[in-house]
């Protein structure tokens, strides 16, 4: 009687672990970027190079800081601007300054599963004025991923 009792006691626990895991995971997905709404950040280090990110998201505009600070090289800091697109993108402008001068990059990223994918491609200075544009945003990937972190 009392293994009966502890058989029936173990299954018990088992399917009540079981029912906090589901939950948990319904509660843990992440929100579209529709439904991501204020400051966000994120960060990446790796191999003595970092790269922090952080945007303040209301509706459909976007601004924030991007820092890219790789090992012994010269750094890019600055901020970005844009709107997020009918498919969630982030379509930024990145104003930074890096070895005294300063330029812009057109920067497309998203955010899925508390990651921001920053998409990367062969840039070209149309005007050779120092903006920076994806010369074929189509081709260009979303290669770059930075997790997110607590902004401080």
């Amino acid at each position: 009687m009392k293994k009966i009792i502890l058989n029936v006691l173990a299954i018990i626990a088992i399917l009540s672990s079981c029912q906090n895991a589901k939950q948990e995971k319904t509660t843990t997905e992440t929100p579209s970027i529709s439904e991501l709404e204020g400051k966000q950040c994120f960060m990446s280090a790796l191999n003595k190079d970092t790269t922090r990110v952080s945007i303040q998201i209301d509706g459909d505009k976007i601004t924030g800081d991007m820092d890219w600070i790789p090992y012994e090289k010269d750094k890019r800091v600055g901020t970005l601007v844009g709107v997020k697109n009918a498919n969630g993108e982030l379509e930024l402008t990145y104003n930074f300054m890096q070895e005294g001068m300063s330029q812009t990059e057109t920067k497309i990223m998203k955010i899925e599963n508390d990651v921001l994918f920053i998409k990367h491609g062969e840039l070209e200075d149309p005007k050779n004025d120092g903006n920076m544009k994806y010369k074929d945003a189509s081709k260009a990937t979303f290669s770059e991923k930075i997790p997110k972190t607590n902004c401080e």
